[in-house]
């Protein structure tokens, strides 16, 4: 009995013991692992390995707690970087996780510990190996499959795995999908959903969650984050650099409030003048140039010695963006200094060394210039920077041209076969990685990159001059961004559609370029290519203002008042938004502006909603050549011009008309001219006299005879400088050609695509004799001047128009004996500003304005700039800057039953000739909704402008045509002595068909 009851004790005893050191050995891991969360790696391991200690003694190598701590050693030499110790204590984790009789709670994680520490040993082949065993061992959707994913993905991508990548991508998507039906009413969770939706190209719901997002209330420090995300977003994503900036500058602002002037608030400012930059705009570059000196003052407190240079050199950019070349070379002079000092190894270097070069050659210093140039170069052939040394040297062939040097001297022939080879190295792999990714961006990334991948493929197969590889690429790729952009279109607003658009207009202007330059070797290809550029044409031609105006027509049709009240109020905010950044960049703008942007991307959400419920807006989009052909007669021809302005170091702008017939089977292009295009530009934009010149008529129609034979109708759509020319007036086997055919100026041939609906003329409303309440200030003769002229004179005054009178009331007569009774005339001081805009949502069908008209052609103007600067002249406009009705303004209006408006003053065609059409009053009032203009493209007079109008008029209500009615119009002005074409041939029609 004894010597049992001392067995018992010591038993207790033991028991006792095994206890206290189980417990002591459990104290010490947790207090490892709380010193590897306060980063004290060396404490953590020591802690780690006496509890590894005592549980081996206690429970022995393969039991689960001993495996536990055995990781988290592995762990603490992984925190110090030495991975080859991480993989071999690791590899010992699994192996006795494998001796267990039932697998250890953790085994998932701990895989994946082994994968992670492969990885960064260098070994992606086991790492991934580990982590697709880890897969089906972790919680499904938990935070470690998600990194397991991530990091598979990753793996994959960069091996070109595309079987492991699909599988991946596959396991991704559903993890989102899992992810998205979970509950998000807190802002990181929202943000995250709108970067994911970015990230996957579905850019209406990135807009809906950051909409949302900034709703939410949030502390300083999550809004910064949302603010950053959403600017990284417009600017880089959107491509809408100038409201990005806006979100980076405010994100600045608040970090400099809460946090004070610290690294993180001098990078975020640095990024605000990044995006301004972006913007490519005076006003954008100004703002750059003033957030970098910002950032400056900041990392010279900080000695950031590399980011005050690269203040230096992003500050030079937007100089020499402004066309400040002094300014951008002290800039870059000074970046040079510490690339000079600090690291001459850096790509970065012998970049700088080229852009000062670059700002001597804009200054005219060609000897430091070209010592610079050369030196650039020197650097670039050491390095084996091949690509950037070609353009260095074609940087110095342009140095020596404009020192009036031979640029044969510039060129180095030696180096020319490997500047090739590293060009077209470059070009395979983009190929290459393009066309191994297709589906998978088709199917993850969706349409629209799917169609931008073509057209990079396209076009490096057009630059490495395998031509039917780069049309073959490029049919499809016009296919694809057909649907691709209907498809974004129905989901996205106005400034959305311009965005999306803009990224695709180097891809249209380098098939438009191969058009031109394809080798006359090679004409088993021009048919179809030439076809490819009509539909090309046909899709990029006006789309926007196309977009626009199907759109608002739609919400008309449907007559849903909440609707058009929503459209027009995102009208209103964003021509609000564009007057508060042309006044400055104050704090209480810019707030006012980001107030503006956050309302207009509420109501633009659910306006895409409802819209989306409707029917389908973009049917335009659609159209290709054939359906063109389709609403041809067997005697007409169908004229799409082209301008093609070429890449740097070829041949100069090309015009280039893609013909159509009832009865070809494919279009075909005849190039106007080639050789020489700017000199036929400026003598077809300068030449007065080009309406009585047989010489002038023969560039632009002489070589399309031979398709006008046994024709009666033209329909043409100009491009470039032909918008700004009365072409249908040029002499043609001598007589002007409008006078022998029928002759249709269309926005796009695609105008003969759609039905319009027939309107029954009811009512007209007619400006008029307008009082501009002039100073009698100027001299007799000064005012005889500008009196005889509707356009503004150099004095900014505007003189009365005693024949506009004249011509109101006659018209007005025309308009009572036809039949018509509804024509009110707003003459003197009622003919104003307000009077012309309350015809918004009025059912006017005939709108004539009779008074000055003005287009300022503001070099490197944007184009909403440009919208700002053509207008017309209404009462009180000598004594009130708000008397002018400017493009801007007309195209917020609804003048949808308006069938024709007539702008009998100077210049109201003209406008900024861009990627979209012409900016300026043609394109307010088409997007108001007008269907036929008459306008002029010169300056006019006013007494035969008044005889042109009422004879107008007269033949129109008689029964003719627009067309036949100008016609006739313009042939009774000249039988009346008019016979000099500045009186007759400035006025053209555009839809009037």
């Amino acid at each position: 009995m004894k010597n049992r009851l001392i067995l018992l004790l010591f038993s207790f005893v033991a028991l006792l013991s095994y206890a206290q050191t189980k417990q002591q050995a459990d104290s010490l891991h947790q207090q490892g692992r709380a010193y590897l969360n306060e980063g004290k790696v060396a404490e953590s391991r020591e802690c780690t390995r006496q509890a590894m200690e005592m549980r081996k003694t206690l429970l022995g190598e393969v039991s689960e707690d001993y495996i536990t701590s055995l990781n988290n050693y592995a762990l603490t030499f992984c925190m110090e970087e030495n991975y080859a110790k991480a993989v071999e204590l690791q590899e010992q984790v699994l192996s006795l996780c494998g001796r267990l009789k039932q697998p250890h709670k953790n085994i998932g994680m701990f895989t994946t510990n082994m994968g992670r520490y492969y990885y960064l040993n260098g070994d992606k082949r086991n790492a991934a190996k580990m982590w697709e065993q880890a897969l089906p061992m972790v919680e499904k959707f938990g935070e470690i499959y998600e990194f397991l994913l991530n990091s598979l993905g990753s793996i994959y991508s960069d091996a070109d795995d595309q079987q492991g990548l699909s599988r991946i991508l596959a396991l991704m998507e559903e993890h989102n999908e899992h992810e998205l039906t979970k509950p998000c009413d807190e802002p990181k969770c929202m943000l995250d959903r709108a970067l994911y939706y970015s990230s996957a190209g579905n850019q209406a719901k990135a807009n809906e969650c950051f909409h949302h997002v900034m709703d939410m209330p949030m502390d300083d420090e999550m809004r910064i984050k949302v603010f950053e995300s959403y600017a990284h977003y417009k600017a880089m994503t959107e491509r809408d650099r100038l409201t990005g900036a806006e979100y980076q500058f405010q994100a600045a602002m608040l970090r400099k409030n809460t946090k004070g002037e610290d690294a993180e608030y001098a990078k975020s400012i640095f990024n605000a003048g990044l995006f301004y930059s972006f913007a490519m705009t005076d006003d954008g570059f100004r703002k750059a140039i003033t957030c970098y000196d910002q950032a400056h003052d900041v990392f010279e407190k900080l000695n950031n010695a590399p980011m005050i240079a690269k203040c230096q050199q992003m500050k030079g950019n937007a100089f020499s963006g402004l066309k400040e070349y002094e300014k951008a070379k002290e800039c870059y002079a000074r970046a040079l200094v510490y690339f000079e000092t600090n690291d001459r190894e850096s790509r970065d270097y012998p970049k700088m060394i080229e852009r000062v070069a670059a700002m001597e050659k804009f200054n005219k210093e060609y000897d430091a210039s070209i010592t610079h140039y050369r030196q650039a170069m020197q650097l670039y052939e050491q390095r084996g920077m091949m690509e950037e040394y070609a353009n260095a040297e074609n940087g110095l062939k342009m140095c020596y041209a404009y020192a009036g040097r031979s640029m044969s001297e510039a060129t180095d022939n030696r180096n020319q076969d490997a500047i090739k080879a590293a060009e077209r190295e470059k070009l395979d792999k983009l190929i290459n990685d393009e066309k191994s990714n297709l589906e998978l961006t088709r199917t993850y990334l969706g349409k629209l990159m799917y169609a931008r991948s073509l057209g990079t493929i396209a076009g490096c197969y057009f630059l490495k001059e395998e031509y039917g590889d780069a049309v073959d690429y490029y049919r499809q790729y016009v296919h694809a961004i057909r649907e691709a952009v209907r498809e974004e279109f129905r989901m996205e607003s106005e400034t959305e559609r311009m965005h999306t658009w803009q990224e695709e207009m180097s891809n249209i202007s380098q098939l438009q370029e191969l058009l031109v330059t394809l080798p006359d070797t090679l004409l088993q290809y021009k048919n179809d290519l030439t076809s490819i550029v009509y539909d090309a044409e046909l899709l990029s031609k006006g789309i926007l203002l196309n977009s626009s105006i199907e759109f608002e027509k739609l919400l008309n049709d449907k007559n849903d008042q909440r609707l058009l009240e929503i459209y027009q109020k995102t009208k209103s905010n964003r021509n609000e938004i564009e007057r508060l950044r042309m006044e400055g960049n104050s704090e209480s703008n810019l707030e006012k502006i980001l107030k503006l942007t956050q309302e207009n991307q509420r109501l633009q959400i659910q306006l895409n909603k409802d819209v989306q419920e409707m029917e389908d807006f973009t049917q335009y989009i659609s159209y290709d050549w054939k359906d063109v052909q389709n609403g041809l007669k067997d005697s007409d021809v169908s004229i799409e011009f082209v301008s093609v302005n070429l890449s740097f170091g070829k041949t100069d702008s090309h015009m280039v008309a893609l013909l159509l017939t009832k009865n070809m089977s494919h279009p075909e292009a005849v190039v106007l001219w080639a050789e020489d295009g700017l000199k036929q530009n400026a003598l077809l934009a300068q030449d007065s006299n080009m309406f009585v010149k047989p010489e002038a008529g023969k560039i632009v129609w002489g070589r399309l005879a031979p398709y006008l034979q046994g024709k009666k109708r033209i329909f043409f759509s100009a491009d470039g400088i032909l918008n700004n020319i009365g072409i249908e007036y040029l002499l043609f086997d001598g007589k002007p050609i409008s006078e022998q055919f029928e002759v249709y100026r269309l926005s796009s041939t695609k105008e003969l695509c759609y039905q319009h609906r027939s309107v029954k003329l009811e009512k007209a409303v007619l400006f008029g004799d307008i009082n501009y309440n002039q100073d009698a200030t100027q001299s007799i003769d000064t005012q005889r001047s500008l009196a005889s002229l509707r356009g503004a004179g150099e004095i900014a005054s505007f003189a009365e128009l005693k024949n506009t009178r004249r011509e109101v009331d006659d018209i007005h007569s025309i308009l009572i004996n036809s039949g018509m009774r509804d024509v009110p005339q707003l003459c003197d001081t009622e003919a104003s500003k307000s009077a012309f805009m309350s015809l918004t949502d009025s059912r006017v069908n005939v709108l004539h304005v009779a008074t000055h008209g003005m287009y300022m052609d503001v070099k490197q103007s944007t184009d909403a700039e440009s919208m700002q600067n053509s207008m017309l002249v209404f009462a009180g406009a000598n004594l009130d800057d708000n008397s002018f009705v400017t493009a801007a303004d007309i195209a917020s209006m609804n003048l949808r039953q308006c069938d024709l408006a007539v702008l009998s003053a100077c210049e109201t065609g003209l406008g900024k000739l861009g990627g979209d059409g012409v900016f300026g009053l043609q394109r307010g009032f088409k997007n108001a909704g007008v269907h036929t203009l008459l306008m002029s493209l010169k300056k006019v007079y006013d007494a035969s402008t008044a005889d042109l109008m009422i004879s107008f008029y007269r033949h129109l209500m008689s029964g003719a045509t627009k067309r036949e009615a100008l016609v006739k119009a313009q042939q009774n002005i000249r039988s009346k002595g008019y016979n000099d074409p500045k009186y007759w041939a400035a006025f053209i029609l555009l839809d009037a068909y």
